[in-house]
């Protein structure tokens, strides 16, 4: 199953990480990364940085196209999630120079998950040569 993060978005998930990460970042699972992001499966499945935040504010999230609750009915992305990702919640380490580069060059990222593997590709966006 593919999953689509527009570049619009993944500019200002960029953008939102250089802001906040001079406050520090967190490790996924005692391990520690450095500066990223992370795809999480859970409400839905988005892109996040690991920035640490203020108390009380709220990260910043990028959902996919075909898996976000705020615009798709609870059924269709319940579905995807658990194509993806499974019943259960999730996360992994995405290295910042991945989502920097789709970024900066115009792309969007495409990750397609399998039964055992996950994989990213950076796509010219859509409206773009």
């Amino acid at each position: 199953m593919k999953l689509t993060f527009p570049n619009a978005d993944l500019k200002k998930l960029v953008d939102d990480a250089f802001a906040k990460w001079p406050n520090g970042h967190q490790s996924l699972w005692g391990q520690e990364n450095g500066q990223g992001f992370w795809v999480v499966g859970d409400q839905g499945v988005y892109l996040m940085h690991n920035a640490i935040l203020p108390e009380g504010e709220k990260a910043f999230v990028v959902y996919a196209v075909e898996c976000n609750p705020e615009t798709l009915p609870f059924d269709e992305w319940w579905d995807t999630k658990r194509a993806t990702f499974g019943g259960d919640d999730g996360a992994d380490f995405i290295e910042a120079e991945v989502i920097f580069n789709a970024a900066s060059d115009g792309c969007d990222i495409e990750m397609t998950f399998t039964e055992s593997e996950m994989s990213i590709l950076a796509v010219m966006a859509e409206g773009r040569a």
